[in-house]
């Protein structure tokens, strides 16, 4: 058995016993000091003239080493070994602090009970605060309740005249180590039981990073890869039998796709309480809808290399006969991966519409309407099952009318309103909105927005072709894609890159 039982034989188990340790030490010297003084003045109110019998502070001792304690693990870092070292010595040297207070003190009870109390206080405290299993808990309470413990019953000062008091002070002390184990073994064990509540299979859960209506998102790492990941939980009180086939379908279904610019699923499964999760890569960056909102419009030739990439995703799960059915720019994420700046990944199938397989109706129909309205083809709003790889390139086309102009294609007050302007009303060209805007991309980026499915480019693979024909494709240039992460990553807002890079 390792000497200390930390949650995690990792660096962040040794970083969160350190920190424990930091607090044990600052609570209990803060404690001791306020007792002391206290104490002092009881004295020198309720004993006088026993003042001058007062050879120091009864507890110099546990406060000083509680203090250094506190000075050691509040900063820097220490080792795991150098750690336990000083939860046992120093909680031995505190409990030898406390019983001294017997030699030093004035006579009648005065000594031996408030060394007994302070030895509750010290061990309970470490208890609560400081993780560890009962047993060493045990012998480290033990050994430090041993000096009071001795001191009290042999008296060599002979200062408390009540024989039963040497028995019972004493008894006190033992019973302060029983509290004190069992009280470190119960939250020991909640500590345990909270560590594989965020454990699911390989992966701890860490940080929450978002929540929708089918399912929680975490940070998550591996227990032997260390890789970072991102954990999707289908939450118990969601699990009806509709939505984990739907959550499940969403696992199968993206797992069959392998693009680069498609988010990688690396694990599926069923904890055994019921929760379902899967576990994905983890992407270091910001989505297109974040994006805008940092800094503003984009350059068209950033607008046709981010949608392009959009496109090799869209066109691998189109071929497989997979509708993705929510493409918006919260669902595109832009990050650095592999080594290169500007990496789209689209994110997020769980509207996705298996063509091939048939479509179950049951597994979508509490949606109403599927998707976000602002980015809905008409046939979507009117007939979601006339939905096919179009619907996704209407939404595309959307997302790139936002990056491009900072606005959306349509606006309303209402769903039913924007909805209704999907259906009907012509969007208005992205020239016409104030900004200089290449006149190619602008006749794509219309073309994926017309009325009628057969008007807007065949696939995928067609918007790809037609996006690269543009005059400004190829122009963002991995070296201006690299400067404007460096830039973010500093603080300073990037340079507005429509004026920058155009």
């Amino acid at each position: 058995m390792a000497l200390s039982s930390v949650p995690e034989g990792s660096e962040d188990g040794r970083a969160f016993f350190q920190e424990r340790l930091a607090l044990f030490g600052k609570t209990f010297f803060l404690l001791m000091t306020a007792i002391g003084a206290m104490g002092a003045l009881s004295v020198l109110v309720l004993f006088p003239g026993e003042a001058s019998r007062i050879k120091g502070p009864f507890h110099f001792l546990a406060v000083a080493s509680v203090g250094t304690l506190w000075l050691i693990c509040r900063r820097g870092k220490r080792s795991l070994r150098a750690l336990e070292m000083l939860d046992a010595g120093i909680t031995f040297v505190s409990g030898l602090g406390i019983g001294q207070m017997v030699l030093v003190a004035p006579g009648a009870l005065f000594p031996a009970v408030p060394a007994a109390l302070g030895l509750t206080h010290l061990l309970v405290a470490r208890a609560m605060i400081v993780p560890s299993d009962w047993v060493r808990t045990l012998w480290i309470s033990a050994l430090a309740a041993l000096p009071a413990g001795v001191l009290i019953a042999v008296d060599p000062n002979h200062s408390t005249p009540l024989p039963l008091a040497k028995v019972m002070l004493p008894a006190w002390c033992a019973l302060a180590v029983g509290v004190a184990t069992w009280a470190s073994h119960v939250i020991y064990r909640l500590r345990r039981r909270v560590i594989e509540a965020r454990t699911l299979g390989q992966y701890t859960l860490e940080d929450k990073i978002g929540e929708g209506g089918m399912g929680v998102v975490y940070r998550a790492r591996h227990a032997m890869l260390r890789r970072p990941t991102v954990v999707k939980l289908l939450p118990q009180d969601k699990a009806g039998d509709a939505n984990v086939a739907r959550f499940e379908r969403e696992v199968q279904l993206t797992s069959q796709l392998s693009s680069p610019n498609t988010v990688a699923i690396y694990d599926f499964g069923r904890t055994p309480d019921g929760i379902f999760y899967y576990a994905m890569e983890y992407l270091d960056g910001i989505d297109l809808e974040k994006l805008v909102a940092e800094a503003g419009p984009q350059p068209a030739s950033r607008v046709v290399h981010l949608l392009t990439q959009a496109c090799v995703a869209l066109a691998e799960a189109h071929e497989a006969c997979l509708i993705h059915r929510d493409i918006k720019p919260s669902n595109i994420m832009l990050c650095r991966h592999g080594g290169s700046a500007d990496v789209v990944k689209v994110l997020d199938f769980g509207l996705v519409k298996d063509v091939a397989a048939g479509y179950d109706v049951r597994l979508t129909h509490a949606d109403a309407v599927l998707g976000t309205p602002l980015f809905l083809s008409p046939e979507a709003i009117v007939d979601s099952s006339s939905v096919d790889a179009r619907s996704d390139l209407y939404a595309l086309g959307a997302v790139g009318y936002y990056l491009l102009t900072g606005r959306q294609v349509f606006e309303g007050r209402t769903i039913a309103e924007v909805s209704a302007h999907h259906i009907h009303t012509a969007p208005t060209p992205p020239s016409k909105l104030g900004r200089e805007v290449p006149r190619d991309l602008e006749a794509v980026l219309l073309s994926c927005l017309e009325k009628s499915q057969a008007a807007r480019p065949a696939s995928a693979r067609d918007l790809r072709a037609a996006l690269l024909a543009c005059a400004d494709a190829g122009k963002w240039t991995e070296d201006q894609a690299t400067a404007w992460w460096r830039q973010r990553a500093s603080g300073r807002p990037p340079v507005e890159p429509a004026r920058a890079a155009n």
